[in-house]
């Protein structure tokens, strides 16, 4: 099993288990199960990382061929069967972090532009990371301030720096 926190998936290259796919026009094929991934979250679910064997054509000197190539795709868990018999123990398997988690926000200090509002309009505030280009000011804010900050009315993310990363609530 790989680690769970790692941001690496599966190495498309490694062989893997057979095991039977289920095609679109409702085909079943056999694959090689070269990874397991769990998505948590709205659609999430286990996911399964295939190579399915295909043909691709192939342009010689003289001649136009065919040779073994294959695709790499992520399909959910309910289009893929077990062959029986077959260890997929050795599959490697990952966790995603939940939707909306903050372990992925960058490090570092954050600052808020506090823009004016327009007539009759409430005022904006745009959240920048220390890092950022546009000139805010203090970069004061721990990340946990700068989520709270992010939370209310009125506030964004800017666009234009790490901040754009930060998980909205």
């Amino acid at each position: 099993m790989t680690d769970p926190s790692s941001p690496d998936g599966p190495d498309p290259d490694a062989p893997g288990p057979p095991a039977w796919h289920e095609l679109a026009d409702g085909q079943s094929v056999t694959a090689q199960v070269i990874g397991r991934i769990y998505r948590p979250g709205p659609g999430g679910g286990w996911w399964y990382q295939l190579r399915l064997p295909i043909w691709a054509e192939v342009q010689l000197p003289d001649r136009i061929t065919v040779e073994p190539d294959s695709i790499v795709m992520r399909v959910p868990a309910r289009l893929v069967n077990p062959i029986e018999g077959i260890d997929y123990s050795v599959v490697p398997t990952r966790r995603e972090q939940p939707p909306g988690s903050s372990a992925a926000a960058p490090a570092g200090r954050w600052c808020v532009q506090h823009l004016p509002a327009p007539a009759g309009g409430p005022g904006r505030r745009v959240i920048h990371h220390e890092s950022c280009w546009v000139p805010t000011g203090n970069a004061d804010l721990t990340l946990d301030q700068a989520l709270r900050e992010l939370a209310r009315p009125g506030s964004e993310a800017c666009t234009a720096c790490e901040a754009r990363h930060l998980p909205r609530f």
